[in-house]
């Protein structure tokens, strides 16, 4: 593959994961959206396209995120705050997740979900550093108890 990579329009998750995730790019594009007033806001092709990279990106973030969180113990505190930061995209991702306030607050929508799902990536690259292990079991549960092998 050459040194360079491109965006891709991928709802459906065809593609895999095999491109970056090109955090900073995103992130900018994300902080630029949450400046937008009303009376600042670009064109609506600009709007829209927008909404589109953050839409498409999200729903790659949510998906990374959730490989993570699944390899994660089933006692792990972390795994369960991140199957609520999960949910919670799924919702936001919804077909029917659109803005009734326009492209303008359904786009911001999207950067602030951006932000948030970097943030639960963050927190789980910080919090289980050590590779098989979490520090943050609930009372009651193994460590290993999510690492048998599923039947069926």
């Amino acid at each position: 593959m050459s040194g360079y990579y491109s965006v891709v329009h991928d709802p459906e998750a065809r593609l895999g994961h095999e491109l970056p995730l090109d955090r900073e790019p995103h992130l900018r594009l994300a902080a630029l959206a949450l400046t937008w007033t009303p009376k600042s806001v670009p064109s609506a092709a600009d709007t829209a396209l927008t909404l589109l990279e953050l839409t498409g990106h999200a729903r790659v973030l949510r998906d990374e995120l959730a490989g993570r969180a699944a390899r994660l113990p089933a006692g792990c505190e972390l795994r369960q705050r991140l199957a609520c930061t999960l949910g919670e995209a799924e919702r936001r991702l919804s077909a029917a997740a659109s803005s009734p306030y326009g492209d303008l607050a359904h786009a911001q929508s999207r950067a602030r979900l951006v932000q948030v799902l970097y943030a639960a990536l963050d927190r789980l690259e910080a919090e289980h550093h050590v590779r098989g292990s979490c520090s943050h079991t609930r009372p009651g549960t193994r460590a290993d108890e999510d690492r048998r092998p599923d039947k069926g």
